[in-house]
């Protein structure tokens, strides 16, 4: 297709936009920050907006930088942006914040100086956390757990995480704990409101106290191995992800020529849910436009109600932190026009998510923002199809119906892939998959796993450890023989394995019991064992 009709198509594309992505789309010029509830068209309007500036500006596509979190999002955007204006799409610099500090490393190799340095695989964090906590004293608040000394395994690989990408120090962290424990005693969830019992109304509820003094204690601990952590990382020449980013600012921050280079290339920036950026994150976006002091072409696209990575360092406050800095010259656009989900849904959704405090309008004093967002698809925001909310009085009563409610919808007519689970954390699936398994229900999940915590390749690592403990001493794992009988491929009953296990109690014999199988030829069976010889498990040990 010619320029001269990407240009027509593109145009096209802009008067089918909504007033309010329109502004977003054609206010090119100063800081923007558009709030954008889900399903009003975000990565429609982040690309539509670097047509636009390629459309009226005499910006080149390589000065423009498009920052966002995932390699599915940069893919999606490149994709829509190719649709929108061609070829040129390719030129336009779209990457992670990771990707980016990647191509700033690799560009400036002679200043990072870090030639033969190989990123860190998740099998060597956990095998350098492992050896750091085998070095701790035995009594060490971070190896009590004696029944598994690596218990707190995967939290110090999440704390040294978000240490480096909020930029948190062992000393910072450690000021704070203290502050708090300080003035843990006067909050009021701390006192006893009424005399009950030994307690008078006021005293200090100390079983709470001491848990969380604790907690604090064993957090303030872990900080202190920050240090021998990252000095494994060096010695092994390793790096993970979040010092990529470290790495880039304090090369920005040492080296002045360095960031002006970049900050002269990029002449726009545009940031994808910036409501999930976290401390070194944000610090790179600001860094980038800084020369352009408090009117930079910065625009950003984010919803403090969809903020999902809390977990991970990424902060709220860093929206309240744009508005106030570029509030002199800021343009702040709504869009609140739904095209994914009927008005029931959204209607269920603000009545939960206006109870949360920490939102935006919330934190802003005089600001006044109407977040009710509108279904504005025809084919969908009619639905009249009632959110239900029905409560269990526990995890497994609530698992249970939810697999009875797709079996009822599948004998309905349903197909399976019309009907999808969310939740909020995989593991909270790992009992449903189970429950699929068992009732033989197709289902299809999307996550990283780890394969070792499959549960198929947790059975053969056991059946493969039975074997090694019979070879080594013969007779000394029936019990855990008893459980393979009942892995799926095996291929044994549960009534077939219930019988033989109540044959063996009777003759109290073990399974491989000397005698049993000498000088029987093959199909002459002991007449007491004939009933279970066409067990499967018997036909393969024959």
């Amino acid at each position: 297709m010619a320029k001269d009709n990407y240009n027509k198509h593109f145009r096209a594309i802009l008067s089918k936009l909504n007033p309010a992505q329109k502004q977003a789309v054609t206010e090119t010029e100063g800081p923007v920050i558009a709030i954008a509830g889900p399903g009003t068209g975000k990565t429609h309007i982040l690309t539509a907006r670097i047509g636009q500036i390629l459309l009226t500006t005499d910006t080149q596509p390589h000065n423009i930088l498009c920052l966002t979190f995932t390699d599915a999002a940069v893919n999606a955007m490149r994709q829509r942006l190719l649709d929108f204006i061609g070829p040129d799409a390719h030129r336009v610099h779209i990457y992670t914040f990771h990707s980016f500090c990647n191509k700033v490393i690799q560009e400036n190799l002679e200043i990072f100086g870090r030639h033969d340095l190989e990123p860190l695989s998740d099998l060597e964090r956990i095998e350098i956390i492992r050896s750091i906590i085998n070095e701790l004293d035995v009594e060490h608040s971070l190896k009590m757990n004696q029944r598994d000394p690596y218990y707190y395994e995967q939290h110090l690989a999440d704390l040294f995480k978000q240490m480096k990408a909020e930029r948190w120090s062992s000393e910072f962290i450690q000021s704070k704990i203290a502050a708090y424990l300080g003035l843990l005693p006067d909050r009021p969830e701390m006192r006893y409101k009424r005399n009950a019992g030994q307690f008078q109304k006021g005293d200090l509820k100390e079983a709470q106290f001491n848990a969380i003094s604790k907690k604090m204690h064993r957090l303030d601990q872990a900080v202190l191995l920050f240090k021998q952590y990252q000095a494994i990382l060096d010695e092994r020449q390793r790096y993970d992800y979040e010092d990529m980013i470290l790495w880039v600012l304090e090369a920005f921050e040492k080296e002045e020529f360095l960031l002006r280079s970049y900050q002269e290339q990029y002449l726009y920036l545009l940031v994808d849910e910036f409501q999930d950026t976290n401390g070194s994150q944000s610090a790179i976006v600001h860094q980038l436009v800084a020369y352009w002091g408090d009117n930079p072409n910065l625009f950003i696209v984010g919803d403090d109600d969809q903020s999902i990575y809390e977990f991970q360092g990424a902060r709220v406050k860093n929206m309240t932190d744009f508005y106030e800095q570029y509030q002199e010259n800021l343009l702040l656009i709504m869009l609140q026009e739904n095209y994914r989900s009927s008005q029931n849904i959204l209607d269920a959704a603000r009545d939960l998510i206006e109870r949360n405090e920490i939102r935006i309008i919330n934190q802003i004093e005089g600001l006044e923002l109407n977040k009710v967002l509108v279904g504005a698809n025809p084919a969908v925001s009619s639905l009249q199809t009632p959110v239900e909310i029905i409560a269990y009085p526990n995890q497994l009563q609530e698992e249970i119906a939810i697999v009875q409610r797709i079996e009822q919808l599948k004998k309905e007519g349903v197909a399976l892939k019309e009907i999808a689970i969310i939740y909020a954390k995989h593991k909270q699936a790992d009992n449903l998959i189970q429950l699929f398994e068992k009732r033989k229900i197709a289902y299809q999940s999307k996550r990283r796993i780890n394969i070792l915590d499959l549960p198929i390749v947790h059975n053969l690592r056991k059946l493969m450890g039975y074997i090694a403990n019979e070879y080594a001493k013969p007779d000394s794992n029936e019990d855990v023989f008893f459980e393979f009988l009942h892995y799926d491929f095996i291929g044994v009953s549960s009534r077939d394995a219930a019988v033989l296990t109540a044959w063996m109690a009777r003759k109290k014999k073990t399974l491989f019991s000397k005698g049993d199988f000498e000088n029987v030829p093959c199909g002459a069976i002991p007449f007491e064992m004939e009933p279970y010889w066409n067990l499967s498990v018997w036909r393969a040990l024959r």
